[in-house]
C-alpha cells in the first residue's frame, strides 16, 4: 500500500511519460525505471531461492528435508514465487488498463507477462542447461536474459507496433486455438490431471491408471497428433498474445493472457524434462517424482520445483476459466454468472494443484 501523499502504481505508470515538469516531480526516465521492477525481480528470482534454501538448510541442519521443515519449505517457495508473479500480473494488469495503458507500453507488458511466467521459465532453463550438458551456464544466460529484457523496457517504444493480422484471421486464428486446445484436454491434459489426483489416493493407484490412459496420448498416431497440437497450441497462441498486449485489458483479460503464455512456457519447460527422461530410458511415471533419492523435494536445493509443478494446472484451469467466460458472454449470459462461473472455476483450478502438491509430497489417503 502507498502511503498517504505518495503516487500509486498506476499514478506513476500513467504519468511516466509527462516529463520533468509533471507533478511527482520525477524525469520520464526515473518513472520508466518503474517499469523494470518485474524484470529485476524475475532476475532476482533464483538467488532468492538460494538464500531461502541455505537459510532453511542452517535451520534444519540438513539439506534433506523431513518433518515440519518440509511444509516450511513448501509453503516459503511457493510465497517467494507468488510474490514475483504477482509483480508481474499487477504491472501487466495497470498496463493493460485502458486509463493507465499506453501505446508504447507493449514492450513494458510483455516483459511483465514473461515476469509472471519466472518459475517455470527458471525450470526451463535449468533444465534446458541439463539437457545441454551445461548447467553451470544457466546462472550467466538467466542474467543475460533479464538484462536485455531490462534494457527492452527502458528503451520503450514511441509507436504502437501494426498488427498484420486483420480482424477475420484473428478471429479464425482464435477459433482454430479453442478448438486445438479443446482436443488436448480431452486427449492429454483433462485425464493427465485426473491421474495426478489420483495419486492423492496412493501412487500405485495413479500407476494403474496412468498405464491405462498412456495407450490412448502414447499411441503411435495419437502421440505425434497431440505434440503437433501442442506447438500449434503454443505459436497460435503466441500471435494472439501479441495482438492482445496492443489493446486495453480487464482483469480476467490480463489472467487469460498471463496464465496462456505461463501455459506455453510450463509444457516447454516439462516436455523438455520428460523427453530427456525418456531418452535416458527413464520411465516418467509417479515414481519419477517421488522416489525417494530424487524426489520433488528430496534436497531443500530443489525449491524451484515445487512452485513449478504447482502453478501449472492452476494456469491451465484459469485460462480455460476465462475463455470459457468468454464464450458465455458472446452466448448473452449475464456477465454476473459468466464472472461467478469463471471465479469458481479458478478456485477449484487452486484447489486440484494443491492436492497434486501433496500428492508428489507423498501424502496420501491410502
Amino acid at each position: 500500500m502507498t502511503k498517504p501523499g505518495e503516487p500509486s502504481l498506476s499514478a506513476i505508470i500513467a504519468s511516466k511519460d509527462a516529463g520533468p515538469d509533471s507533478s511527482s516531480g520525477l524525469s520520464g526516465v526515473s518513472l520508466r525505471l518503474w517499469l523494470v521492477v518485474p524484470a529485476l525481480c524475475a532476475l532476482a528470482y533464483p538467488s532468492l531461492l538460494k538464500l531461502l534454501s541455505a537459510g532453511l538448510v542452517l535451520l534444519h541442519g540438513s539439506d534433506s528435508p523431513s518433518g515440519a521443515i518440509v511444509w516450511i519449505s513448501v509453503v516459503a517457495s511457493l510465497t517467494l514465487a507468488l510474490a514475483v508473479m504477482l509483480v508481474g500480473f499487477v504491472f501487466g494488469l495497470v498496463l493493460g488498463s485502458a486509463h493507465a495503458g499506453k501505446p508504447e507500453d507493449f514492450r513494458a507488458r510483455c516483459v511483465a507477462l514473461l515476469a509472471f511466467a519466472t518459475p517455470s521459465l527458471y525450470v526451463g532453463f535449468e533444465n534446458a542447461g541439463g539437457v545441454l550438458r551445461a548447467s553451470s551456464v544457466v546462472p550467466v544466460a538467466w542474467l543475460i536474459f533479464w538484462a536485455l529484457m531490462a534494457m527492452i523496457v527502458l528503451l520503450g517504444s514511441r509507436s504502437s507496433p501494426a498488427s498484420a493480422m486483420s480482424p477475420v484471421a484473428h478471429r479464425r486464428l482464435a477459433l482454430a486455438h479453442g478448438v486445438s486446445a479443446l482436443a488436448i484436454l480431452l486427449l492429454f491434459v483433462g485425464p493427465h490431471i485426473g491421474n495426478h489426483l489420483a495419486g492423492f489416493w496412493s501412487g500405485q493407484v495413479h500407476i494403474a491408471i496412468m498405464t491405462v490412459v498412456r495407450h490412448v496420448y502414447r499411441g503411435d498416431i495419437v502421440q505425434p497428433v497431440l505434440l503437433a497440437l501442442i506447438g500449434f497450441q503454443i505459436l497460435s497462441g503466441a500471435v494472439l498474445v501479441q495482438r492482445r498486449m496492443r489493446m486495453p485489458d480487464d482483469i480476467f483479460g490480463t489472467v487469460q493472457t498471463m496464465c496462456g503464455a505461463y501455459i506455453g512456457i510450463y509444457f516447454l519447460a516439462h516436455m523438455t524434462a520428460v523427453f530427456a527422461a525418456r531418452h535416458a530410458e527413464i520411465d516418467t511415471n509417479w515414481t519419477w517424482l517421488t522416489r525417494p533419492n530424487d524426489s520433488l523435494l528430496a534436497s531443500l536445493f530443489k525449491l524451484r520445483l515445487i512452485a513449478h509443478y504447482w502453478a501449472g494446472p492452476i494456469a491451465i484451469v484459469a485460462h480455460v476459466a476465462c475463455g470459457l467466460r468468454w464464450v458465455l458472454l458472446q452466448r448473452d449470459v449475464s456477465p454476473a454468472t459468466a464472472n461467478r462461473i469463471a471465479w469458481t472455476l479458478i478456485t477449484a483450478g487452486f484447489a486440484i494443484s494443491s492436492v497434486i502438491l501433496l500428492a508428489l509430497l507423498n501424502v496420501h489417503i491410502a
